[in-house]
């Protein structure tokens, strides 16, 4: 029993560490050892939506939020005043630290093996069935019994800077052809897309005294439930401005542009623009922020947020220098547009094995996704389901309600995606129980089924929620009226007590700030037992979960009809094409997305709820 990865990105260090920590013999295969957890566009983790991802794969076990605290040197809560669902941690990494870390955790994982070099094709015993290895570019056969591909943006990679186009699956590192060209070969549906990476900046030639500074969160707040906090020194990211002059050089110079140039074909991501793109598709807008972001405290560099782009590298220059504070600035690395293979996720079953290729699982941009979180979860989970296919055991399948991993997930397979996928927290109907801080206590159960955390890491989840279920019983049983302590700091919040009521009920009161709130919690026993929470945090997460609790339950009632049907499968052999009743757009939509549940079903746009009740009974009837 033997499992190969297939890309050393993000998505293929989470598929490969998950899988060697099970116990399968497994072979991280990637063309360059050195590259292992590269941030090739920019050195940073999480946000809103994204930051939930990463949290939930670190109360799962995998590595990303481990390394991220352990590489951050900038730390922020995004949304920070905005309710606890919609807040999103994100740390500046040092690219260069993030790296290094990647390839000593995969090195110290247990039979865990890397191996250089380059996949050129799949080979099975009889058609697709029967998966014998991997062949290589060296000539040389790597023997599995299952793989994950996780190519990011290798298979027929192509950079574009202006009119220069040059086969590359990232600068300085060739592109994927035959593998590509296999895939492509054996029938799958497949589209181009691009993404793009900004111009990286001398910090010498930056005059930072004109630019917004942009402190991060003291403390940091990390990203793992279990690892140690941050270390490494922290620093300042600033933010600059676009002018006029920024506008007026890519207007301009848009005929020169990769994209509106002629010489891209593959759809860009909608939520992470070109620079080109925003002053076409948002001309009201005359100003555009750029985050100036440290690239590593062992380098000068400094990457432009929000900057990314095409342009002949003049014309980059011109950008740049347009901006306050970088009128001397010099281009270390110019930005540059990359176009690559991207594989229908519609023909992906819900654990990412591919439909009609027997061991195969697909994770990452290879999907339709963009960005490091969204990768690395889909390698966590379909390094999980590999593991599990090969013990001939059920697959882990998140539903939608427990993570945004889920949330993800089923988007991809069962919407698709005609553009690169970006996580955001609009996308999760169940968002309020989806709060990024809930993650160890929510999944800890799934945890528990994959079985990667140790039993000291499973039994610090047990006792926090153990330390959580008694400060709430406090909060019940605690009176509070005028003659209480408790009182004497409701009375400063401005509430009258004409009546006693429960610390809970009092807390549930838009009156009691965090201020009051901290000195109503020192005032529990409880509360002041444990000495090593952040009590900051804990404050809010009660908070949230006392203040929402009605509004959590009410949307696990409207949630409920939709959730059975998640459980209720469709055979492989129904044949909605023999069914009358049936508009042909259902029929059509249905065969095209081969939904494996009446859930998935239903989330199919242009599948009625009607139709989606007639399946039902005739599922029931046969």
């Amino acid at each position: 029993m033997h499992l190969v990865v297939i890309g050393g990105g993000h998505a293929g260090v989470e598929a490969a560490h998950v899988a060697a920590r099970l116990g399968v013999p497994t072979t991280l295969l990637t063309m360059n050892l050195d590259q292992i957890g590269q941030m090739s566009c920019n050195p940073s983790i999480g946000g809103v939506g994204k930051g939930h991802m990463v949290r939930e794969v670190d109360a799962l076990g995998g590595a990303m939020g481990r390394l991220a605290d352990a590489a951050g040197i900038h730390f922020r809560i995004l949304n920070a005043s905005r309710g606890m669902a919609v807040r999103g941690p994100r740390a500046q990494a040092d690219r260069v630290k993030y790296r290094l870390l990647a390839r000593r955790w995969l090195e110290d994982t247990p039979n865990l093996h890397l191996r250089q070099g380059t996949a050129v094709a799949l080979r099975w015993e009889q058609g697709q069935k029967g998966l014998q290895g991997v062949e290589l570019e060296d000539g040389s056969f790597l023997p599995c019994d299952a793989v994950v591909v996780t190519a990011g943006t290798f298979l027929n990679g192509c950079i574009l800077i202006g009119e220069k186009r040059v086969e590359a699956g990232r600068v300085g590192e060739p592109a994927s052809r035959a593998l590509g060209e296999q895939l492509r070969a054996l029938g799958l549906p497949w589209r181009r897309l691009k993404t793009g990476t900004s111009p990286r900046i001398a910090k010498g030639s930056i005059d930072f005294a004109r630019l917004e500074p942009q402190p991060g969160d003291d403390p940091p707040r990390p990203f793992s439930f279990f690892g140690p906090a941050p270390t490494l020194p922290q620093v300042l990211c600033h933010i600059a401005q676009t002018t006029a002059e920024t506008e007026a050089a890519v207007r301009e110079n848009l005929h020169r542009s990769s994209m509106y140039g002629g010489h891209i074909e593959g759809v860009g991501p909608r939520y992470c623009p070109s620079i080109e793109d925003k002053y076409v598709k948002f001309p009201d807008k005359d100003r555009h922020q750029i985050f100036v972001e440290p690239d590593s405290l062992e380098t000068d560099e400094i990457y432009l947020a929000g900057l990314s782009t095409s342009m002949p590298v003049d014309v980059q220059q011109r950008m740049v220098r347009s901006m306050a504070g970088f009128e001397q600035a010099e281009i270390l690395r110019p930005g540059y547009a990359i176009e690559y293979d991207a594989f229908d996720p519609l023909q992906l079953s819900r654990d990412l094995s591919v439909q009609g290729l027997e061991g195969v699982w697909f994770a990452g941009q290879i999907n339709g996704t963009t960005g490091y979180e969204e990768a690395a979860g889909q390698g966590f989970m379909a390094g999980v389901n590999a593991v599990r296919w090969l013990r001939d055991q059920e697959p882990i399948v998140l539903g939608r309600d427990q993570a945004y991993l889920g949330v993800m997930i089923d988007d991809l397979v069962t919407k698709g995606t005609d553009e690169p996928y970006r996580m955001l927290t609009a996308r999760a109907e169940h968002r309020l129980g989806l709060a990024c801080d809930l993650a160890d206590e929510r999944l800890l159960d799934v945890a528990r089924s994959i079985g990667v955390l140790t039993e000291e890491e499973v039994a610090s989840v047990e006792h926090r929620m153990a330390w959580r279920a008694k400060v709430h019983g406090e909060c019940d049983e605690a009176w509070v009226s005028r003659s209480t302590p408790f009182g004497a700091v409701a009375l400063e919040s401005g509430l009258g007590l004409a009546s006693g009521m429960t610390l809970k009920d009092l807390l549930q009161r838009q009156q009691i700030t965090t201020e009051h709130a901290d000195a109503l919690l020192a005032l529990l026993p409880a509360w002041m037992e444990e000495a090593s929470i952040e009590r900051a945090w804990e404050r809010d997460r009660l908070l949230f979960e006392v203040r929402y609790a009605p509004y959590r339950a009410r949307e696990a009632r409207m949630h409920e009809g939709r959730r059975a049907w998640d459980q209720i499968r469709i055979p492989e052999s129904f044949q909605i094409e023999e069914l009358s009743g049936l508009s042909r757009e259902v029929k059509e939509k249905f065969l095209r997305h081969r939904p494996e549940t009446l859930g998935q079903a239903s989330r199919i746009p242009g599948i009625t709820p009607a139709a989606v009740t007639l399946i039902h009974l005739m599922i029931e009837k046969r």
